[in-house]
């Protein structure tokens, strides 16, 4: 059984985590199989915007654990391109169930979440020594620093609820709905952008980093 579905309806993308009897854990091929579709989807000037969730009620609960206990010179750190963070353009993360660990991470790097009720987050494993690096990186952009140091530090798990009330997530459906919910605003996206290369996230992040004057003298500056 393949470990990512992918499907296509006109200009959108729809990934899913097919790893259900494992709760969609993140191993080295998924891993892998993520970032090669990351980058033919950046390449596909046909399609604008990609929405990615997990089968069987779970998003993810993270690194593949048994993976990583048979084999210990392999590293947790996360392959190259995992996250959609380095492609332009726009990736939404539709989340039912348990989202731990790496697959937390994996949605914080989507430019939308949308969740329903009864689903969790946060990093569960007490026993894995994960650096989470791009946690630790977008936590304290998205919501309070005090959050973004609990989140990492405690192993506290949010509802879908309070990750709303952090501003981590842009909407709340009733149990069973996110996908749907998701593929809603993926196909607004669409319509409102249009063909690919009329939006690029990059100067989104770009900017952000930037005092206020020199982003905007950026911005003014006429792009290609």
């Amino acid at each position: 059984m393949a470990s990512l579905v992918k499907r296509t309806e006109g200009n959108l993308l729809v990934v899913e985590l097919a790893r259900t009897g494992q709760g969609n854990a993140l191993n080295r091929e998924l891993q892998q199989q993520l970032a090669e579709t990351w980058q033919a989807f950046e390449e596909d000037d046909n399609l604008s915007v990609a929405v990615l969730h997990g089968g069987g009620g779970v998003f993810s609960i993270g690194h593949d654990v048994a993976e990583l206990a048979a084999n210990p010179s392999l590293s947790p750190l996360p392959i190259d391109d995992l996250f959609p963070l380095h492609i332009s353009k726009p990736v939404i993360a539709a989340i039912e169930g348990p989202c731990y660990g790496l697959g937390f991470e994996l949605a914080l790097s989507c430019d939308l979440r949308i969740a329903a009720e009864g689903a969790l987050f946060g990093f569960a494993d007490a026993n894995l020594q994960v650096p989470y690096r791009l946690a630790s990186v977008l936590l304290p952009r998205m919501t309070a620093m005090g959050t973004s140091l609990e989140l990492i530090f405690s192993g506290k798990i949010l509802s879908a609820m309070q990750m709303r009330d952090a501003l981590l997530l842009s909407e709340v459906t009733a149990q069973g709905g996110a996908l749907t919910a998701a593929m809603t605003a993926a196909r607004a996206m669409v319509r409102r952008f249009g063909q690919a290369p009329s939006f690029r996230k990059r100067n989104i992040w770009s900017l952000s980093g930037m005092s206020l004057p020199a982003a905007m003298n950026l911005a003014r500056m006429p792009r290609g």
